[in-house]
């Protein structure tokens, strides 16, 4: 049953791929007639829209797929991948970076050299999640190129919107664990408080750049969304996610400074910071009343007044921006709130200390298997076996040193030149701060390797077709082709055939 349909469905996409673009063209001819568009007669309908759309939509509903579902299920993950392949493959042409592209499929190359050379049937399940979940990287950054710009911001947006749903929900699982007397450090719909901070840190970052400048686009509602998330990262107590936040607020403030006065970019900074400031600082009091108070109903309360920001947000930033002493003097309590979470977690620099006695066991590995490394989960084992401290993690603390271990120093060699690829390419600044705080939690924690988290960089920061060039059709289905197959020897896998 499953081959007979699969010519319709793939008949199917190509339908909507065309109608996208005679749609496209329709538009384009409107403008050129004042601004009436004329479709023999009939107006653009809604199904022609959201047809229009139906790219955005998929990588939508791709991105909080990737979000909820693990790598353990085999088969829903891998039918994701398929029908993402599918789609890509009626594509025409894009323009993408391929100084970006071609280190990614390298990547995936030398991921699956260091599952065949490393071997071992005791750990196929593992290494085959790892292989398919790092192939939805590159099929993800090339579906990105089919994307026009106003496509790109609808995504962004979307992005955020799911962004604020997992924040919505972060705040309901605190609350009822802290009801129930278990309040601890939100670990949300990730499981790991680390990577639940470090998905909101990229999402308030590239909020800052992309909100609507009227008020009747729905301004106020994206405003909404800054408390909520500032508060419920402040739940997570993630020292890895405040410290990649900073240096992301850091190049917000550094590039107002590149295009206006110093005195303009400290006005910036201390409304930035002021509002940061107040939203986290709230955040820390619901920990504290949930956690230390004895009497967790009071963070009741303070959830109300956290609603009452969200609504009354855009008032509170008018307030900052009509009195900028006020805001400098808020930027000035800030760091009582930092105080206040370095001493919600006393034991932070001994975590930090720990992950840097995991680096320096890391770099003992680099040259004992330098072409394709230990291989993937494989670091865990020989730290087992060794005299060091055992750190009882999969991941070295640092996704660039943790992938020259494990997948050897061409791979390790790939993810860097993907990195300063994207970091010499001109964009938004919260675009770059975005991307930064990424890869500075990479360099202290492991969120790479929550495919939910690098999938919303790859939509809103990455941007494919900056200094990209056009990838003819063949090419772009023979790619799309070669990790359908890869897909679909990994859904085989989850059947139990392979």
């Amino acid at each position: 049953m499953e081959t007979a349909y699969a010519p319709a469905w793939q008949a199917g996409l190509l339908v909507m791929s065309k109608t996208r673009r005679s749609t496209r063209k329709r538009r384009r001819g409107a403008g050129k007639n004042g601004g009436q568009e004329h479709t023999g007669g009939a107006s653009l309908t809604g199904l022609d829209r959201l047809l229009d759309r139906y790219l955005v939509l998929l990588l939508f509903l791709a991105l909080i797929s990737l979000t909820l579902l693990s790598a353990e299920t085999p088969l829903l993950t891998s039918l994701l991948g398929l029908i993402l392949c599918v789609t890509g493959m009626v594509q025409r042409r894009g323009n993408v970076d391929l100084w970006v592209l071609i280190p990614l499929i390298s990547y995936q190359v030398f991921s699956v050299i260091s599952f065949c050379m490393a071997y071992n049937g005791a750990s196929t399940g593992m290494i085959a999640d790892f292989i398919s979940a790092q192939a939805f990287y590159p099929v993800l950054y090339l579906l990105m190129a089919f994307l026009d710009k106003g496509e790109r911001l609808w995504l962004k947006r979307l992005c955020l919107l799911w962004t604020g749903c997992v924040a919505g929900l972060g705040l309901i699982q605190f609350m009822l664990r802290a009801l129930d007397g278990r309040a601890a450090r939100l670990d949300g719909v990730f499981g790991n408080p680390n990577a639940m901070g470090a998905f909101l840190v990229i999402g308030w970052l590239v909020l800052q750049t992309c909100l609507p400048e009227r008020e009747e686009d729905g301004r106020r509602f994206w405003l909404a969304l800054e408390p909520l998330l500032l508060a419920v990262l402040a739940l997570t107590l993630s020292m890895g996610s405040f410290v990649s936040m900073a240096v992301g607020v850091l190049v917000l403030i550094l590039s107002q400074a590149r295009g206006g006065t110093w005195r303009d970019a400290m006005a910036f900074a201390c409304d930035l910071l002021a509002r940061a400031g107040f939203g986290m600082g709230l955040g820390v009091l619901m920990y504290t009343a949930a956690r230390r108070s004895g009497q967790p109903w009071l963070c009741i309360p303070l959830a109300v007044y956290l609603l009452a920001a969200m609504l009354f947000w855009h008032s509170f930033r008018a307030f900052l921006e009509d009195f900028p002493k006020a805001a400098a003097a808020m930027t000035a309590l800030g760091a009582l709130v930092a105080v206040a979470v370095i001493l919600s977690r006393p034991s932070s620099i001994a975590t930090f200390q720990e992950r840097l006695a995991m680096m320096r066991n890391g770099f003992s590995y680099l040259t004992v298997h330098p072409l394709w490394g230990l291989g993937p989960y494989h670091w865990r084992v020989y730290n087992y076996l060794d005299s060091d401290l055992y750190f009882n993690t999969y991941h070295i603390h640092n996704v660039p040193l943790h992938i020259g271990v494990e997948l050897g120093l061409p791979a390790m060699a790939m993810a860097v030149t993907v990195l300063v690829r994207r970091f010499l390419k001109k964009s938004e600044p919260g675009h770059i701060a975005g991307f930064t705080a990424f890869v500075v939690h990479n360099l202290i924690d492991t969120s790479f390797f929550y495919t939910g988290i690098t999938a919303m960089t790859l939509m809103t920061v990455a941007e494919p077709g900056n200094r990209g060039r056009e990838l003819p059709a063949l090419a772009i289905r023979l790619i799309f082709a070669g990790y359908a197959a890869l897909f679909a020897v990994y859904f085989l896998f989850g059947l139990g055939l392979i």
